[in-house]
C-alpha cells in the first residue's frame, strides 16, 4: 500500500504541519462519499491522490512509518488529507496501523476513518490507537450516526454537516442524544488552521466536531447527510 508525506503542508486549512495521503484502495466501500461527493477526489488534491495510487509519488508503508518516527518530539501532524486507515476497502490492516501508532509515540498524529466499526477487531484497533496517542476520529455521515459511533466509546467522533446559512458562526448544534457538536473552527474563522486549533487531535474531547460539506461536489455530500439538525 502506497502513501505520501508532505513535511510542511501548503493547505490553508491544515496549516504548515506534516500531512500524509494514502492511496485510494484504503477507502472503504462503506463510505457513501466514495465517488459521490468526496472533496479529495477533485482538484489539485485529486490529481495528487491519483499519482499516489499509481505509485508515482507514493512510498512504502515502512518508509512512511520511518518518516513519522523521525518527526520532532511533540509534532502535530495529520494522517490522510485523502485516504483512510491502512487496509483495502472496509478492512483495517492491524499490523500496518500498529506500526504507524508506534512511530507516532511522542508526536501528536490524528486522522479520520470511515471504515465500518461493525466488528470487534476493527473496534479494538481503533481503541488501542487512541489509547496510545494516535487519535482516530470516527467519521459519521449524520447526527444520528454520530450518536451511534460515540456510544461505542472507542474514540472521538467527527460528522458531516450541510452548509449553514450563518456559515456555522455562533450556531449551537446537538445530536439527537444531546451531544454537543462544534463546527470546525477552520471553516468558521479566518486564520484558524489544524495547526492552531488541534481539536481533532484530542482523543478525549467531550464533544463532536462537525465539518460543513465542501468541495466541488458539495451538493452530493449534503445529500449524503440527509438528516435533521438539532440546535439550541
Amino acid at each position: 500500500m502506497y502513501a505520501h508525506i508532505t513535511l510542511k503542508s501548503n493547505n490553508v486549512k491544515t496549516g504548515p504541519i506534516p500531512v500524509t495521503t494514502t492511496e485510494a484502495r484504503s477507502c472503504p466501500d462503506a463510505c457513501p462519499l466514495k465517488k459521490n461527493g468526496c472533496y479529495a477526489e477533485a482538484g489539485p488534491l485529486g490529481m495528487h491522490w491519483r499519482k499516489v495510487k499509481r505509485g508515482e509519488r507514493g512510498i512504502t508503508w515502512a518508509k512512511l512509518t520511518k518518516a513519522i518516527d523521525g518527526l520532532p518530539e511533540g509534532q502535530l501532524w495529520r494522517h490522510n488529507q485523502a485516504g483512510d486507515l491502512p487496509g483495502v476497502g472496509d478492512a483495517i490492516d492491524g499490523e500496518k496501523l500498529a506500526a504507524l501508532v508506534d512511530a507516532n509515540v511522542g508526536k501528536h498524529g490524528f486522522t479520520y476513518t470511515h471504515k465500518p466499526m461493525d466488528n470487534a477487531t476493527s473496534r479494538r484497533f481503533v481503541r488501542e490507537a487512541n489509547r496510545k496517542g494516535f487519535t482516530i476520529n470516527l467519521s459519521a455521515d449524520n447526527l444520528h450516526e454520530a450518536d451511534t459511533l460515540a456510544s461505542l466509546g472507542i474514540g472521538p467522533v467527527a460528522t458531516l454537516l450541510p452548509r449553514l446559512q450563518s456559515g456555522g458562526r455562533g450556531v449551537k448544534l446537538f445530536t439527537p442524544a444531546g451531544r454537543r457538536v462544534i463546527v470546525c473552527p477552520a471553516q468558521t474563522h479566518e486564520h484558524v488552521t489544524c495547526a492552531s486549533c488541534k481539536l481533532c487531535a484530542l482523543a478525549d474531547r467531550p464533544f463532536i466536531v462537525g465539518f460543513l460539506a465542501h468541495g466541488s461536489s458539495v451538493r452530493k455530500a449534503e445529500a449524503v447527510f440527509n438528516g435533521d439538525l438539532f440546535s439550541a
